[in-house]
């Protein structure tokens, strides 16, 4: 896909009257294939004072292509699928430009597959709207700003997806490649002890401890007793 140089906007927003007033005009590319939903979404956002929207029905890239260059939109309202590609592979293929706009995937139906991937590529929007009757005015200006909004669907499962590793984690001990005589070496060498205090206390010699520590460095790929220390420290060993 061809990149592009996109424009940029700082918008701050100041509640007043309890509407809302931006120092600029948030622009809004709508490529969407459903003129009605379209119609729809570009009705909502055409009766803010703070957001201007035009549309492009996906017929060709040409015009897609042609759209962004003469708009120059802040945020971008992307169909999940677009001109048989998915949308979250032309998300990515928008975020590799120079400073692009924030995209909104708009989906007819949950798809939770779709949920990582699109917060990967860059997407700051994921809404579910088969009609095109959500809450738009807020969507757009929640991620002009550099925020975020989710369907709750997507919300719980992106938040499931970043607990999961956590949850793993506990309940899987770390494989440490030592023995356990080694691992006893380690816990003294950790603790400050010195070659001799460590041979002493092992009722081993200095020489065998040296070994240990020897071949610890090396299937640990570190290099001194410093970092041997550091790293029984950070996996709790003491």
């Amino acid at each position: 896909m061809t990149r592009f140089e996109w424009g940029h906007w700082s918008v701050p927003f100041f509640p007043a009257a309890r509407k809302w007033v931006a120092a600029t005009v948030i622009r809004v590319l709508l490529i969407l294939s459903c003129a009605c939903r379209s119609r729809r979404i570009r009705r909502q956002l055409a009766a803010e004072a703070d957001i201007e929207v035009r549309h492009q029905a996906p017929g060709t890239w040409s015009d897609v292509v042609t759209a962004f260059e003469g708009f120059s939109p802040s945020v971008v309202v992307l169909e999940r699928a677009v001109l048989r590609a998915d949308g979250v592979s032309v998300a990515d293929d928008i975020a590799r430009g120079g400073r692009p706009p924030a995209v909104v995937l708009l989906a007819d139906s949950y798809h939770p597959k779709d949920v990582l991937p699109a917060a990967k590529a860059g997407v700051r929007g994921f809404v579910v709207d088969s009609d095109g009757s959500g809450p738009w005015g807020t969507v757009v200006r929640a991620v002009a700003v550099g925020g975020g909004w989710l369907a709750p669907a997507a919300a719980g499962d992106l938040l499931d997806e970043f607990r999961a590793p956590a949850a793993r984690r506990v309940r899987e001990q770390p494989r440490i490649p030592l023995t356990d005589r080694e691992l006893s070496v380690l816990r003294l060498v950790a603790e400050g002890c010195s070659n001799l205090e460590v041979a002493t206390e092992l009722g081993l010699s200095q020489s065998t401890i040296k070994t240990h520590v020897s071949r610890m460095l090396a299937r640990l790929d570190l290099r001194s007793r410093t970092q041997l220390a550091a790293f029984a420290r950070d996996l709790g060993i003491v």
